[in-house]
């Protein structure tokens, strides 16, 4: 019976180091590509105070097409971006042989233009911004903060993708069980031109690093991650055939033994080190992460087509009051360390309801902690860009499907009722002015008799009453 207890123990004890390595980097690797990577943690990472007290968030496209429609051009004047011809040496086939040549490949490159910040004004944050020096200094000058996009999920093909050719570095593409290259799958199709790298791939991590570091020296407030999620497998390591058609290369792991999201995960927290070296002011939102580990890499997550999106009509019933409650409470934890889900509505201009799609999202994402992101650009509800309702004073109040909730500045009102309501607010405790003013009405005021105020809602309608006027 000893024998049996000491050999299980050996046993663990060898299952406790081959686990240990799992999580060990390849020294050699780490070496041979510079990487300075960060080591696992459980902990919760600091939120800047500025960005925790954000109402809202914006984003708009910036590129122009072969027929530009200036009416949507928004804010970013003539912006767009071209392929340009870039001389490149790579393997062709010549034949029965092949050979290496200099050829024209196509790099994506930002045509610069001028920011105008003057329709968003109010707005402290902007997203998916040009990949342009030019462009951050402009919206700098203007008091505003941006981050670009990026994505560590895939490479196109047809185009250097963040600096990167993928026939250059074939040793970054993900490898399946039967040693083939994946397509991106995306709404039921594989994307022709895009294939999945490895999130192991020390070369990989070397090149996005790089690209990351490039946009922050020229003086991104931090970045935008799109793609955060589970990750296929990779097999590369078990395939070492050269290929004619590509320069010589070796698909290397830098965890062995590891899964593509752990690696990935330790990708992100490496990239958070890079990023927050630039100031601990600087931020990194994820598409998404919500409800993993990957989302402590971040200080804040999207929760995309929040309520309405072009993928439907009108409000989505998946996003209910009720639901966005349940969501909102799922997240407490991160929510409460100062960590923000930001909530992306993707508004239809041709609605005529769209002010008060507005007001509903913003409400139903301020009420609940999160950050509404949207583009108000050429809608009724623009001065929604100027709203800043500080901290919140109080829990949200809710009685008879009608929510409310005082901050600093303001008090937000949703009713969640098919028939309007008439509602009465007690501001006793921290209003004594004599009245706020109705933000969708015009800022028209509305009177505080005998410390409360009194208001009359629409079904399934959103108010905001503001203390001074905007």
């Amino acid at each position: 019976m000893k024998n049996i207890v000491i050999v299980l123990f050996f046993f663990s004890f060898l299952l406790k180091a081959q686990s240990k390595k799992l999580i060990t980097a390849d020294t050699a690797l780490v070496k041979k590509y510079r990487l300075n990577i960060v080591e696992p943690s459980d902990d919760l990472f600091s939120v800047p105070e500025w960005f925790q007290n954000l109402d809202m968030i914006t984003s708009g496209f910036w590129w122009i097409k072969d027929k530009p429609d200036t009416s949507k051009k928004n804010f970013w004047k003539d912006y767009g971006f071209c392929l340009k011809d870039t001389l490149i040496k790579r393997v062709v086939r010549l034949h029965q042989s092949y050979g290496e040549l200099l050829s024209h490949e196509q790099k994506l490159v930002t045509i610069d233009g001028n920011f105008d910040g003057t329709s968003i004004k109010g707005v402290t944050l902007i997203s998916h911004v040009p990949h342009s020096k030019t462009a951050f200094k402009q919206a700098h000058e203007q008091g505003f903060k941006v981050i670009p996009y990026v994505h560590f999920k895939d490479i196109h093909t047809n185009y250097a993708d963040q600096d990167l050719f993928y026939f250059q570095h074939p040793e970054v593409l993900l490898k399946n069980k039967q040693g083939k290259w994946v397509h991106l799958p995306m709404d039921g199709t594989d994307r022709l031109f895009r294939l999945l790298v490895c999130s192991n791939s020390p070369a990989y991590w070397k090149y996005s690093i790089a690209y990351i570091k490039k946009l922050m020296d020229w003086g991104a407030d931090g970045i935008f991650i799109d793609n955060v999620g589970h990750r296929e497998e990779c097999y590369g390591e078990d395939y070492f055939k050269s290929n004619p058609e590509l320069l010589p290369y070796k698909h290397e792991h830098l965890f062995h033994g590891a899964t593509q999201d752990y690696a990935f995960n330790r990708f992100l927290q490496t990239v958070r080190k890079l990023v927050k070296s630039y100031g601990s002011d600087k931020v990194i939102i994820l598409n998404s992460g919500i409800g993993t580990d990957l989302q402590k890499s971040g200080d804040g997550s999207m929760v995309e087509s929040f309520i309405y999106s072009w993928a439907w009509k009108g409000r989505n019933k998946k996003y209910s009051w009720s639901n966005i409650k349940k969501l909102a409470k799922k997240n407490e934890k991160f929510i409460k360390t100062g960590y923000r889900l930001t909530a992306l509505s993707y508004l239809n201009k041709k609605r005529k309801e769209i002010k008060e799609d507005a007001f509903w999202a913003f409400s139903a994402a301020r009420l609940t902690n999160m950050i509404w992101w949207a583009n108000l650009v050429n809608t009724d509800a623009q001065i929604l860009y100027k709203v800043h309702l500080g901290k919140p004073l109080e829990k949200i109040i809710e009685n008879n499907n009608v929510a409310s909730r005082i901050f600093e500045y303001g008090i937000i009102v949703l009713n969640d009722n098919d028939e309007g309501k008439n509602v009465r607010i007690d501001v006793s405790k921290y209003f004594h002015n004599n009245h706020f003013y109705d933000i969708y009405d015009n800022q028209q005021e509305v009177p505080i008799n005998n410390f409360s105020i009194n208001i009359k809602l629409p079904s399934k309608s959103a108010r905001i009453y503001y203390y001074k006027k905007l």
